[in-house]
């Protein structure tokens, strides 16, 4: 092709001049629209179709400046030979003008695509200062006991109604709820939860009549700043909630924006039964969490749908209930009716923090982490202090091996909600999982302050110290944790501590008591595979079980094939029972997918072990000791083979 001659019919047709036109044109509309769409109330994607419609329209308006041109005679076809091209010359001028239209065109383009590529990178805090406010959970003075999911409830709804408010800086649940029943000084939980006020209350329940008083609370003085009883049948319960929260807003002086105020007008007409069951299905995941209390949840809220076909919030809490399910017991048909309860719940409304949150969680679980991201983000363009989208999208870069991301997103989840016990143990957790043992010990110790009665962070505690080679630490810390409540994650731990000091049969009956609450968890079983296959006269037991946690972990990958952790654990149990080729080919993936990953490599040393493949078995070891991986439980570790021994591994090597 002649360049010259290319040019220089795209000068005599026009071209140019019609490009720089349409560019600069698209420009103003799109810089107007920027403006005036949000003013009109148009959605978010009506800017980025009309972006759409002028980027195809460019290549038409090309052609046909191409082939018309516009005389004072009208639109006319351009002749084939109306152009001399002896006048066009390639001169500096036409280069730099044929620059400038390449520029302005390109320049529209790139800031306007960027639209098409939404920031899924969670919200710094805001830089102004909000009235901070604790909701307590309200006193049941029924004369049923079992009443008490009311009181909870009725304060949960209330908490959530102006934790939607941007302009209010409100407490989370399960840090203003872990005072409830306790016989406390308000002033000392306004400081434990960094709060200004607190509002807190009653209820009294009588057939179909509720009694509800409030109260907002200033901290500095201790002086009540607004109270009121209201005296009310139950199908008006929507209303108190609506008129207790003006009544704050009213109290703080805040001033809403229309978005605010449309919140606190935008209720939902539920039948009061079926509101009613919601709220004790709720009340059972405010528990211990145990697979009965989940179940009962997944009945009540099951109960509020029968009454209420199109109730949003009932399908996102039989999401949450059936993913914590799946949590525990790793039961693939859990999620998928998790997953199902999500979808429906996202099909009635899809403008719901808590169901798009719960689809993030699902995504998050699976894998599918550019989707989890993206719920979020939608989220948080609801409500941008939802501290639980935060720090979905923490766990997400976590779980996607961007730890820098993660790092950041965790920080920014403790600066938004400083006293969110939540927030402490994801960032502790992935502290701990990036072998930062020891950072992640005042994390958890943070927790045991805020919720001194919660049997997790004592067992992360647990764990961190066991690192760190600390086992007095570390068996008091667990010790705590059951006897705070027993789970199925501190007997596992309470079971890999007997294995490392060598008493394989005590650590095996610890990790059937982890079974107890999750049979179909391969990590609790491949554990016990683990001590069985130490003990004496077990070998059989231990590769049939070894063969059942194969057969459930490879279950789970169904729902995410990408799970470094679960690939590695499923190389380690293949080359214990002796199937040298599976292992090394799900060592191998899980070693691309997370390659600096402390426990992917320390599997990969336990596999190359068990397959008596001992260089390779040093080498994965050396990387997971400079991720962090610490030698004095390298020396005590039955699973290591003759790496135990090698001097670069003993306590105090360099």
């Amino acid at each position: 092709m002649d360049i010259r001659r290319f040019l220089g019919e795209l000068k005599g047709r026009g071209v140019y001049r019609v490009a720089g036109f349409y560019a600069a044109g698209s420009w103003a509309l799109l810089q107007v629209a920027d403006v005036f769409f949000p003013i009109l109330g148009l959605p978010d994607w009506a800017i980025t179709s009309l972006l759409a419609v002028a980027a195809a329209g460019f290549p038409l308006a090309m052609g046909l400046a191409w082939v018309f041109d516009l005389t004072p005679e009208g639109i006319v076809e351009t002749p084939s030979n109306s152009i001399d091209l002896k006048q066009f010359k390639l001169s500096p001028y036409r280069i730099l003008e044929l620059f400038l239209i390449v520029a302005l065109v390109g320049m529209v383009g790139f800031l306007y695509l960027e639209r098409l590529t939404p920031d899924t990178r969670p919200p710094h805090p805001p830089i102004y200062d909000r009235p901070a406010i604790a909701v307590m959970a309200f006193d049941n003075l029924s004369d049923d006991p079992s009443a008490n999911y009311f009181g909870d409830g009725l304060a949960e709804e209330i908490l959530n109604l102006l934790a939607r408010l941007s302009e209010l800086n409100v407490a989370a649940r399960t840090s203003s709820f872990y005072f409830k029943g306790k016989s406390v000084d308000l002033r000392d939980v306004g400081k434990k939860l960094g709060v200004d006020h607190v509002l807190e209350g009653s209820v009294r329940r009588a057939g179909n009549q509720v009694r509800v008083t409030a109260q907002l609370i200033e901290m500095k003085t201790g002086y009540h700043v607004w109270s009121q009883t209201y005296d009310r049948s139950y199908t008006s319960l929507f209303k108190i909630q609506d008129e207790i929260a003006r009544q704050v807003v009213d109290a703080l002086q805040v001033i809403l924006s229309d978005s605010s105020r449309a919140i606190l007008e935008d209720r939902p007409e539920l039948a009061p039964r079926a509101y009613d069951y919601y709220l004790q299905g709720r009340e059972y995941l405010r528990g211990p969490l145990s697979q009965e209390d989940i179940i009962s949840a997944v009945q009540l809220f099951q109960r509020a749908i029968d009454l209420e076909p199109a109730y949003t919030d009932a399908f996102a809490g039989i999401c949450d209930a059936r993913l914590a399910l799946y949590s525990q017991g790793r039961d693939t048909a859990q999620f998928s009716s998790a997953e199902t309860a999500c979808r429906k719940a996202l099909t009635l409304d899809g403008n719901r923090v808590a169901v798009l949150v719960a689809l993030g969680n699902l995504y998050r679980v699976s894998g599918e982490y550019e989707q989890a991201l993206q719920s979020y983000q939608r989220a948080l363009k609801l409500d941008t202090t939802n501290v639980d989208a935060v720090l979905g999208i923490a766990e997400t870069y976590h779980d996607d091996n961007q730890p820098e991301l993660a790092e950041e997103a965790y920080r920014t989840a403790i600066q938004l909600k400083p006293n969110y016990w939540l927030a402490y143990r994801g960032f502790a957790t992935f502290l701990f999982d990036a072998g930062r043992f020891e950072e992640a010990i005042p994390h958890y110790k943070r927790i045991t302050e805020l919720m001194p009665d919660t049997s997790k962070a004592y067992n992360g505690l647990g764990a961190a110290y066991l690192m760190l080679g600390d086992f007095a630490a570390s068996a008091e810390a667990l010790q705590r944790s059951l006897e705070i409540q027993p789970t199925a994650i501190a007997y596992s731990n309470a079971g890999t501590s007997l294995f490392l000091m060598g008493e394989f049969g005590q650590a095996a009956r610890m990790y059937l008591k982890a079974l107890e609450s999750g049979p179909q968890h391969f990590h609790w079983l491949g554990n016990l595979a683990d001590a069985y296959r130490h003990l004496e006269g077990m070998e059989e037991l231990a590769e049939s079980t070894y063969r059942k946690a194969i057969e459930l972990a490879e279950e789970s990958l169904t729902i995410n094939a990408t799970d470094a952790q679960t690939l590695g654990l499923i190389a380690h149990y293949y080359a214990s029972v002796g199937e040298r080729e599976k292992a090394l080919f799900y060592i191998e993936q899980a070693r691309s997918l997370a390659p600096g990953a402390v426990y992917v490599q320390y599997n990969a040393a336990t596999t190359f072990c068990a397959i008596d493949e001992i260089k390779r078995a040093g080498e994965a070891l050396r990387e997971a000791v400079a991720n962090g991986y610490p030698r004095h439980l390298i020396v005590v570790d039955a699973n290591l083979c003759s790496l135990v021994d090698w001097p670069e591994f003993q306590p105090g090597a360099q």
